[in-house]
């Protein structure tokens, strides 16, 4: 048998000196906006129990939240904990009293929203930050140059930008040396990890990547016959509906035929074949109970032979041939 891939359990981010587990937690679930049943008490239990695994990497925003749910509960989970914890947030957006997602990366409204970010957190020092999003009103150079200016006060040590393409990134780099480039990634959706790794390598900027189990449809706990709830927002996204969906299916079943002879779930599966992806360094989970988190911080050990790996890539191609399904 072919042995398994090398494997490292945490990783330094770029050049700085912020090394982190390569599972990481994301709170948007605990934001409570597209997650249902979502409660802080459940919450907090699962950041504490994430640090009980071993997880010292946080991922949120200024826009998680109404009134910066996620920042608050992250915050009294914190309190009274010995961890070293790596917190990376993101401005450049926010919510309005309804929770409906707006982009605001004008230079004041990233400073107000750093400055905001601190207090919510109670930190003085935010480990890392990225731009959420380019803003298409606003020139992404003044987007750059507001985030350095907020590493330049001593608000931030380390500075990333997100969700962007690869002129983008070169041009925001070159204003705001960053360490972290946070883009969405899963077996359905390869191609912007594909587009950015070879400038990450050549500058030392790692990718983090969110999106892993697909909004949950990758972790194979839906059946095929399986009806989402009418309050449910995944169901507007193709891959949840008809034809996309039975195709999703029909390579989830592959994928839970391995895990079953690996003896591992298909969450952990994937979070493992996903972290054996050339250049990825991080990939961010979101949970929002303590069980969630449990399953997917052991993906780390789950082992995948080159043999494996070859197998689940045809899988994927398979389905590929089938649809243009990343779009």
């Amino acid at each position: 048998m072919q042995s398994s891939p090398i494997r490292t359990q945490s990783v330094r981010l770029g050049n700085s000196d912020l090394e982190v587990y390569r599972i990481g937690l994301g709170a948007w679930p605990m934001a409570g906006i597209t997650s249902l049943g979502v409660t802080d008490e459940a919450s907090v239990a699962t950041i504490h129990r994430a640090l009980d695994l071993g997880i010292n990497h946080i991922d949120t925003a200024y826009a998680y939240g109404i009134g910066g749910r996620s920042d608050r509960v992250i915050a009294e989970a914190l309190a009274g904990r010995p961890e070293r914890v790596v917190l990376a947030s993101k401005v450049g957006a926010r919510l309005d009293d309804q929770g409906v997602w707006m982009n605001d990366a004008r230079p004041e409204a990233i400073i107000q929203q750093a400055r905001e970010i601190r207090d919510r957190l109670r930190v003085d020092m935010v480990d890392l930050m990225y731009l959420h999003a380019p803003d298409p009103k606003v020139p992404l150079s003044e987007s750059a140059d507001a985030l350095k200016n907020v590493v330049d006060r001593g608000w931030v040590r380390w500075a990333g930008v997100s969700n962007v393409d690869l002129p983008q990134l070169e041009m925001f780099h070159g204003r705001c040396p960053v360490v972290a480039v946070q883009t969405y990634f899963n077996m359905f959706q390869q191609d912007s990890v594909l587009s950015l790794r070879d400038y990450c390598q050549s500058q030392s900027i790692s990718l983090v990547v969110y999106w892993v189990l697909m909004k949950g449809l990758l972790a194979g706990g839906m059946a095929r016959d399986h009806v989402l709830d009418p309050a449910d927002r995944r169901r507007k996204y193709p891959i949840y509906q008809g034809e996309q969906w039975q195709a999703a299916q029909d390579l989830l079943d592959q994928l839970r035929s391995m895990a079953r002879d690996k003896q591992c779930t298909v969450s952990q599966l994937v979070i493992a074949w996903s972290l054996l992806q050339p250049g990825i360094a991080v990939a961010l989970v979101g949970a929002k109970r303590p069980k969630q988190i449990e399953e997917t911080a052991v993906a780390l050990h789950i082992p995948l032979t080159a043999e494996e790996l070859g197998r689940v890539d045809g899988w994927i191609a398979e389905f590929q041939l089938r649809g243009d399904w990343a779009r």
